[in-house]
């Protein structure tokens, strides 16, 4: 991002008070006032808000709203019929037939580098051009390379091969909101490599000699 705050009172003085040595000093102290109080109030706004990528949380907390994409997210109620374990006369399931229901909607929140993400998918799907090479090289810039790759299966659907530890616990998030990219219609499916070296012929995948298939279906 290209800014700059650039602010120089003095070219205000005309050649007729360029000698005028009290007014020099009145000006350059509003000079010195500005340059504290308007640029680095600018520049602390680019770096906190406009920029995406280095927005606090107040800033994320913006382009959530530009993005309409929530950086929250909520845990639904248990449906009435759900077999939830519990010691009351509704709650007759034991520990091998039941688990823990939810009773009422509760929201979760997540760390801030989680939310830059959902946000910079979620800004990148709505400008994408949908050709694999476009998003593999989106997901290069955001994850780095070979951290989560798209492979086009050649019948309307992607896989995603994820090797980035930080994301496989964060993948069903990105999933459950459709933050995947993918053109319309496109099905998308998941594997978790867990860093293992798989066999394939793109620029972020092991060679004959040296990769296997490899099978983690999420």
């Amino acid at each position: 991002m290209s800014y700059e705050c650039a602010i120089n009172l003095l070219t205000a003085l005309d050649w007729q008070r360029s000698k005028a040595e009290k007014l020099k000093t009145l000006i350059q102290k509003k000079q010195e006032w500005y340059e504290k109080n308007h640029c680095e109030f600018w520049d602390n706004w680019v770096d906190d808000v406009f920029n995406l990528d280095t927005a606090n949380d107040f800033g994320l907390s913006v382009w959530s709203i530009i993005l309409e994409e929530p950086i929250t997210g909520t845990t639904e109620p248990s449906p009435l019929d759900y077999p939830s374990f519990g010691f009351n006369a509704d709650d007759d399931e034991n520990f091998d037939n039941g688990s823990f229901g939810v009773d009422e909607a509760e929201e979760y929140n997540f760390t801030t580098e989680q939310k830059r993400t959902l946000l910079k998918l979620k800004a990148y799907i709505l400008h994408m051009s949908g050709s694999v090479p476009d998003i593999n090289d989106a997901l290069s810039r955001l994850f780095g390379v070979g951290q989560i790759v798209a492979l086009d299966n050649l019948n309307m659907g992607l896989v995603y091969l994820i090797s980035s530890e930080e994301l496989i616990g964060f993948i069903r998030e990105i999933r459950t909101r459709d933050l995947l990219p993918r053109p319309a219609s496109v099905s998308v499916d998941t594997i978790l490599d867990d860093n293992t070296n798989a066999w394939g012929f793109g620029d972020n995948f092991e060679n004959f000699d040296n990769g296997n298939f490899y099978d983690g279906q999420l």
